[in-house]
Order: C-alpha cells, then structure tokens, then sequence
C-alpha cells in the first residue's frame, strides 16, 4: 500500500491507548513495520497505566522507538488536549494508525497534524477522523490475528505472533526479587485475574489444580496480578499447596516479561499475563470462555481450553446469570492433563 510521507522513512505514531492484553496483542505489528521500513522512528501513544509495556527496550530488534504518554486528564481539560497536540506537531508524523477503533482514540489521532490517518473500521463515531479504514481481518484463530491483518495491508508482509523482550536490567531485577522471595525458576506462573468476572475461573478449582499439579511432580505455583487482585489471590493462595507464593501488587510492569520468563509454565484466563506469557515464548495453557480463543498462531507451545456452547462466546453480554457454565466446566482435572502433556509430564 503507497502512503503519501515526506521523507523516504516515515514518522509512524500507533494509537492504541488500552487494554493490557491489546497492547501486547497489537505490538505484533511492529515487527512488519520494521522490517518494512528500517529506518522509520515508531512511536506509540498509549494510557499512563499501561506505558510500562511499551518500554521501548522490551521490543526486540529496536521494534520501537519511544512511547508518548496520554494524560489522565485529557478528556476532561482542553489544555490537556492542546499541550499533546503540540507535542505531537513537534514530532511531525506521516502516518497514524489508530488500531482501537474507539471515538476517542480516534479523538487523540487526530490531534497529530498533517498526518495521514488510518484505522479500524467500526461503528464508533468519528469516522471522518479517518483519511482511510480498514476492516478487522485476518484469521480469528489466529493470536492477534487482526493486528496481524493490519499490518500486512499496510505493508504486504507476513506478520508473526507478538514478542517481547527480556532486558538485562529487568532480569537482574526479578532474580535478585526471586531470591528474596524464595522463588525458584521453573515456578508455575497461574493468572487467574481480568475486569470481567464471566471470564475468571473459580477460585476452588485454581487449588484443586495446584494439588493435582504438585501430585505430577510440578514446582510451586506463583500468583501474578494486579494491586486490587490481592486479596482474591490470598484466597486462592490458601486453597493452593504449601511453598505457593502470591505475588500479585508486587511486581512492575515493565518487569512482568521478565518475571513470567523464569516461568516453567503459565496459566491463565484470557487476561494481558497469559498473553505476556506468549509473547516471551513460555509454555501457556490458556482457559477461555465468555471471548472468542485464538487457537493457532503462537510460536510457543500452547493448549487452549474453551467451552463452545451455545451462548459462547457471550463476550460482554453473559446469559447465564452467573453460573459461568462454560468456564465450570473446565475441570481441574482436565487442566492438569493439558499442562502434563504440553509439558510432556507422565500422568
């Protein structure tokens, strides 16, 4: 695809602004950027709660080259607005990609002035911020399958699973963390927290499993997530083995690659942490229910457990009244077994 820019390397901003899983899902159109254009400076505008994801050092192959932080005020202060729009008038952008498809990532990628914009089609208002809109293609069984379909029209490149990396200072800093914890590499890193409750498994299973994987002989089990999970992983951490650790509020964003690295397996809902656990090339065992899995894809060893009834995938809109059927329904037991053979473990 030709693209009007005003050097031979383009200024391209990505505008994708939320959520965790998103992001790392969506950096997978970096990579054919890259390779598309070498030289092109990358930047990508983003929510202050989720920049530590977007350092440019955990993009491997310099994929990345800053991240521009979106105040927590700018919906509500137009000084707020006009002070990025300045800030990324100085940064001369040929293109920007808006690959949320929202109104207000629309709103905030239209701030960029001269710039080309190109996005998602959608129903959300503000199309006509749009100079070009893409549909949401690809392969759905494809782990981030639309940002891979963008970035392939963008650039008629193939576009691979996402990545990230480990930085030295990170890595140092989870081991040294490690150690004062008692955490040995190897630990089974269990994710068991979203902002949806339909897509959570249950609390009492994520113990039974903890049995049934320490019966086979597996390391202790880590509990990630964030600040607000900690009391619901105090929980789950009393129903698991003796030696789990819950290590949810504990750890940086920016250092969660690194953490879920020294992991011998990862299991989790569909939640960022699973999909981190992908993108640093770890063994996941993914339970989905309520959203649509991504069954192929990855370029690590992974087993999806999904439910299709149905009423799935029932997304933002459960009909069952809170007895998360579909995610019940994921025994314990059957989990273990994926883990064992994903590990190649004898039952």
């Amino acid at each position: 695809m030709r693209l009007p820019k005003r050097g031979e390397q383009p200024r391209i901003l990505i505008v994708r602004l939320s959520a965790l899983g998103d992001i790392v899902f969506a950096s997978s159109l970096l990579e054919s950027l890259r390779q598309r254009w070498p030289q092109a400076h990358i930047s990508w505008l983003v929510q202050q709660n989720f920049a530590g994801i977007l350092k440019p050092e955990l993009s491997p192959g310099g994929r990345l080259d800053d991240c521009i932080v979106v105040p927590g005020n700018i919906y509500r202060s137009l000084g707020a607005l006009y002070r990025l729009r300045r800030q990324l008038a100085a940064q001369r952008f040929d293109w920007v990609l808006d690959i949320q498809g929202l109104f207000k990532s629309r709103l905030l990628a239209a701030l960029a002035p001269g710039a080309y914009r190109i996005g998602f089609d959608s129903k959300e208002p503000g199309a006509g911020l749009l100079h070009l809109r893409l549909p949401k293609g690809g392969d759905a069984r494809d782990i981030s399958s639309e940002y891979r379909y963008f970035a392939t029209a963008l650039t008629d490149l193939p576009s691979g699973p996402p990545r990230l990396s480990t930085p030295t200072e990170s890595v140092a800093a989870v081991q040294a963390q490690m150690r004062a914890s008692g955490v040995q590499p190897g630990f089974i890193a269990l994710c068991p927290f979203t902002t949806r409750p339909q897509k959570h498994w249950f609390e009492e299973h994520w113990g039974a499993l903890g049995h049934l994987l320490q019966q086979s002989g597996h390391p202790p089990c880590a509990i990630f997530g964030g600040p607000a999970d900690r009391e619901a992983a105090d929980r789950i951490q009393a129903l698991l083995p003796a030696g789990s650790i819950n290590l949810c509020g504990q750890t940086r964003l920016a250092d969660l690659p690194a953490w879920l690295a020294q992991a011998g397996l990862v299991i989790g809902v569909d939640t960022g942490l699973t999909h981190i656990g992908i993108a640093v090339g770890r063994p996941v065992v993914a339970l989905f229910g309520s959203t649509r899995p991504y069954t192929q894809g990855a370029d690590t060893p992974l087993a999806v457990l999904y439910e299709d009834l149905p009423c799935a995938p029932c997304k933002r809109k459960p009909s069952c009244a809170g007895a998360w059927t579909c995610m019940r329904q994921l025994s314990p037991a059957r989990v273990a077994a994926s883990a064992r053979q994903l590990l190649a473990v004898p039952a």
